[in-house]
């Protein structure tokens, strides 16, 4: 008997009616009793050995040796040390060949680690379900067929439904606009492939109609044996709106650094407008001569002049116009960088000619610019000006443009000029909003700053070298598909 219970899993001791050790194993002494090290207690009275034992087990070991059997699934056992330990224990009485109780026999396991495990589990299950119900990003839980088996209130909140309409009623399929049926399968392919997916951004109809823009990130999970998939659905509405309200503010700082270069001009324009209008005075003046005097020929010839100078005026006017247009919308469309360049010099005509500049331009590549035209042509126009007013006072005074095809798709226009050069110290400042080196009165400071803003808008870059011979700004923009 000794030998057996020597080695028992777990904690085993044999009694006498006495409560003298019979046999006991190690486990009896070091684990249930929480002992440092292994005794043997054979022979000695169990109340000796551990005189903390409770008057309520010692009472179990009386009934045990009158003939009752009794268990206890999870019970606080106070150790010697002072600890407490959850113990899991049988005790029963054992019988001589004749039937006669002889003792009793106490099988116990220390379920401790178990017990607070389970606690932790239940705990951290409480905190999961505090997540799932008070998360504000949408959880779903679907089929791999996308029947919806759970949700949460966030996600709820974002088609539209109840609960009771969504969860075991709803398919992910119901709700998803059929555009996006090649990206949903693209999407299922990585999920089977990676056992997730995501993130990715599409639209889910709600139960009003509307459609709402959302964020989702899903993998793999299993649901009593069965593969089930997890999402995280984020509402994007709330950003588009402030993305779009973003978008609506930069349009309108262009279109006011716009107008406020056009009024910077307004005089050179205006001197512009004048040549061609003096040409049409003369030649009107002249014309009335010639009728009156019957000579159709000089007639003729004073008709051809106004129609001339009307066209340039024309001309004048519409590039006028076109440059101060509100851009709305994002209409892009491939342009001639060679075409850009020449209208802003068209623009900036008068400012080049009261400077005394001489403007080269150069085209080197055959590649077109995917952007929008007018947000463009005002970058160009800003780098044009700013070289202007850095020649104004310097003996040589040149603007070199030039435009070529890069690597990778893309179309750079770089502007060099013999002005003096922006100093190394303030160099990496030039894009900052409102810094300018003009004197004060003569610039506001935002034109390389919204310029930047917009190239990076279209995908590109502006930049200037401070390392190049000469004052040279980069600008870097993506090449229209061929």
């Amino acid at each position: 008997m000794a030998e057996v219970v020597r080695n028992l899993p777990l904690g085993a001791a044999v009694f006498d009616r006495d409560m003298r050790y019979l046999a006991h194993n190690s486990r009896w002494v070091t684990e249930v009793h929480g002992v440092a090290e292994n005794r043997n207690l054979v022979g000695r009275v169990h109340y000796e050995v551990f005189p903390e034992i409770s008057e309520e087990w010692r009472q179990i070991h009386q009934r045990c040796l009158a003939g009752a059997t009794e268990r206890n699934d999870q019970d606080t056992f106070q150790r010697a040390d002072g600890g407490r330990e959850q113990v899991r224990w049988v005790a029963a009485p054992w019988r001589e060949d004749g039937g006669t109780i002889g003792g009793i026999v106490i099988y116990a396991e220390n379920i401790t680690h178990q017990v607070e495990t389970q606690m932790r589990l239940r705990e951290g299950e409480g905190l999961l379900r505090d997540l799932f119900e008070q998360s504000s990003l949408g959880l779903n839980l679907c089929t791999m067929d996308g029947l919806w088996l759970k949700s949460n209130p966030a996600f709820l909140d974002i088609i539209g439904y109840s609960r009771r309409e969504a969860d075991g009623g709803l398919t992910y399929w119901q709700l998803t606009p059929r555009k996006f049926d090649g990206e949903e399968q693209r999407q299922l392919e990585s999920l089977r492939a990676n056992k997730r997916y995501g993130p990715y951004e599409k639209e889910f109809i709600r139960k009003d109609g509307r459609l709402v823009p959302v964020r989702l990130n899903g993998f793999i999970v299993e649901r009593d044996g069965v593969p089930c998939i997890w999402s995280l659905i984020e509402d994007l509405t709330q950003q588009r709106a402030l993305e779009a309200q973003v978008e609506e503010e930069r349009r309108n700082s262009v279109h006011a650094s716009k107008l406020a270069m056009v009024g910077e001009m307004a005089a050179g324009i205006a001197h512009e407008l004048n040549n061609p209008l003096t040409i049409i005075g003369g030649h009107a003046y002249a014309l009335r001569e010639s009728l009156a005097e019957g000579n159709t020929e000089e007639a003729a010839e004073a008709l051809l002049a106004i129609e001339e100078a009307t066209a340039r005026a024309g001309k004048i006017v519409h590039g006028l116009r076109k440059f101060s247009r509100h851009g709305g919308g994002d209409s892009r469309e491939a342009l001639d960088p060679g075409r850009l360049v020449a209208d802003a010099i068209l623009f900036m005509a008068a400012r080049i000619r009261d400077v005394g500049v001489a403007v080269e331009r150069e085209n080197q590549g055959t590649r077109r610019i995917w952007g929008h035209p007018i947000e463009l042509s005002q970058v160009v126009v800003n780098l044009l000006s700013n070289a202007c007013d850095a020649v104004a006072h310097a003996e040589d005074r040149w603007v070199h443009v030039s435009s070529s095809d890069e690597p990778e798709g893309f179309v750079t226009i770089t502007v060099s000029d013999s002005g003096p050069g922006i100093p190394k110290e303030i160099a990496d400042r030039v894009f900052s909003p409102f810094f300018t080196t003009k004197v004060a009165g003569e610039g506001t400071g935002l034109g390389l700053s919204i310029s930047r803003s917009i190239v990076e808008h279209h995908g590109g870059t502006l930049t200037y070298e401070a390392e190049a011979p000469t004052t040279r700004f980069v600008l870097k923009l993506p090449a229209a598909r061929a």
